[in-house]
């Protein structure tokens, strides 16, 4: 699945959740807390989960009522294929923020957070009321005094939510007239810009939030340059992406996820041997990082380079611990893809069922992460169990924290690819309709859809779903 570039799959269907729980506007945090709020947000923003994880437990230990590290770390935690634990961080966060409603019931910002964290929670009709009283607080106050930036501000961030992306726009204007050079409303008209898909607009805004940061100011010249990266990979300019992480990097040249990111974009825009040497560059900083092991290894499977792809395989999993975890899983996988395309079926059959076993060994110890089962059923698709690959699809499904969930949406289209792959193209065609239904914007869904549709000799429809598929960026 290839839709905006080289973001991962959980991080990309989390994205616009994470734009609300992580924006910059957010409560005051206690002096005490910042330091460790920083270092989880630098460790989210690399992708090291477990580790920002850890990080917002340190916050939390100094401050337990802080709302926003509890909804943070509910994201984190939802990324790592934990729902259940995310859930429950959730569930923490309403409860304190249904403390603050009661000794003050005319808090608009708490109204709005209850409403983004009922959504979470899978409570729309909940997450509407209170998005309601929320709308209803800040006209209230605008009317009292229609100069509160901040309170122009929270309106266009309840209209936007509820879909009125342009009344939205118009609100954050209206905060910009008031204030034109706030770095955090210019950067948030960017983030709107960009998630609405006009994308040069974006670029244009924050290419004048750089212009108004300080030049010594490098996290934040970072920070936004990495914004510009996001609106160009959405906009499937991965060029001109991994030219814009030149910027980070010159900022911050011992960044590794900045050079193993750029290494990303360059590979996806098909110039091979510039991405190859930003992975060297970043193993280099860190020769035993994993993660940037296994991604050489797969550019250099895509470039045809098998034997070398091989052998940087082996040294990721070498390096990993005995026994199961997600990143020998997933090397284990990606090994065994590589050697299908070097035509080696029979060892890609026994990685794969390597693949299987770590997957089993690593739910022994966390049988409630739904990512492993769902790295379980795909390898178990790979290895040709199709049975057994739709129960482990089930599974995940049973579990997911909420139908709209991202591990539901895939394992809905693992599912309806295995059915397929069993001539079941009736009952496949169910499953990639399901998935469309909880989030449309997965072009292997509609690519399997038009595979199904073609199947019942539906000629017309599938024609139609290829094309939807194409325009979302699939690849075969």
């Amino acid at each position: 699945m290839k839709i905006y570039g080289i973001l991962s799959d959980a991080r990309l269907a989390l994205i616009i959740v994470a734009l609300a729980m992580l924006c910059t506007w957010s409560q005051a945090q206690e002096t005490t807390t910042d330091g460790w709020m920083n270092k989880a947000a630098a460790f989210s923003n690399n992708g090291s989960t477990e580790e920002a994880i850890s990080a917002y437990d340190q916050v939390l230990m100094i401050d337990p009522k802080n709302v926003t590290a509890w909804r943070r770390k509910a994201l984190e935690l939802q990324i790592s294929g934990k729902e259940n634990e995310s859930a429950m961080a959730l569930e923490t966060a309403l409860g304190l923020i249904d403390e603050g409603l009661k000794e003050d019931p005319e808090d608009a910002k708490a109204w709005y957070l209850r409403s983004l964290t009922l959504e979470s929670l899978g409570r729309h009709e909940d997450s509407i009321s209170a998005s309601e009283n929320a709308l209803r607080l800040y006209n209230r106050s605008l009317e009292q005094n229609p100069n509160d930036a901040s309170s122009w501000r929270g309106k266009a961030e309840i209209l936007y939510k509820t879909g009125k992306t342009d009344e939205g726009l118009q609100a954050l204007d209206k905060a910009l007239d008031i204030d034109p050079k706030n770095i955090d409303l210019l950067s948030r008209k960017g983030e709107f810009l960009q998630f609405i898909g006009r994308y040069n607009e974006s670029l244009e805004v924050f290419d004048q939030v750089l212009e108004l940061l300080p030049a010594d100011d490098v996290a934040g010249r970072a920070e936004i340059w990495l914004a510009k990266v996001q609106t160009l990979d959405f906009a499937g300019r991965r060029g001109e992406a991994a030219e814009a992480l030149d910027a980070v990097t010159d900022l911050d040249p011992k960044n590794v996820a900045a050079w193993r990111m750029k290494a990303g974009y360059l590979g996806f825009d098909g110039r091979y041997d510039e991405s190859l040497a930003a992975y060297e560059q970043a193993l280099r900083l860190d020769p035993t990082d994993i993660r940037t092991l296994s991604e050489k290894a797969g550019l250099l499977s895509r470039a045809g380079r098998h034997n070398e792809s091989l052998d940087a395989y082996d040294k990721a999993i070498e390096l990993m611990a005995s026994g199961g975890s997600k990143e020998l899983v997933q090397s284990l996988e990606g090994k065994a893809d590589a050697l299908l395309k070097a035509g080696r079926r029979d060892e890609a059959q026994q990685t794969f069922s390597m693949a299987v076993d770590a997957s089993e060994d690593a739910l022994k110890r966390d049988r409630g992460d739904v990512s492993l089962v769902l790295m379980k059923a795909r390898a178990l698709f790979k290895s040709g169990e199709f049975d057994k690959a739709i129960e482990s699809y089930d599974q995940v499904i049973e579990m997911a924290s909420s139908p709209g969930s991202f591990y539901a949406s895939r394992a809905w289209i693992g599912k309806g690819d295995a059915l397929l792959m069993q001539g079941r193209s009736m009952q496949a065609l169910a499953a990639y309709d399901r998935a469309i239904e909880l989030n449309p914007i997965y072009s292997d869904a509609w690519h399997g859809r038009g595979e199904a549709q073609r199947a019942l000799g539906l000629v017309q429809e599938a024609h139609e779903s290829f094309y939807v598929a194409e325009r979302l960026g699939h690849e075969t």
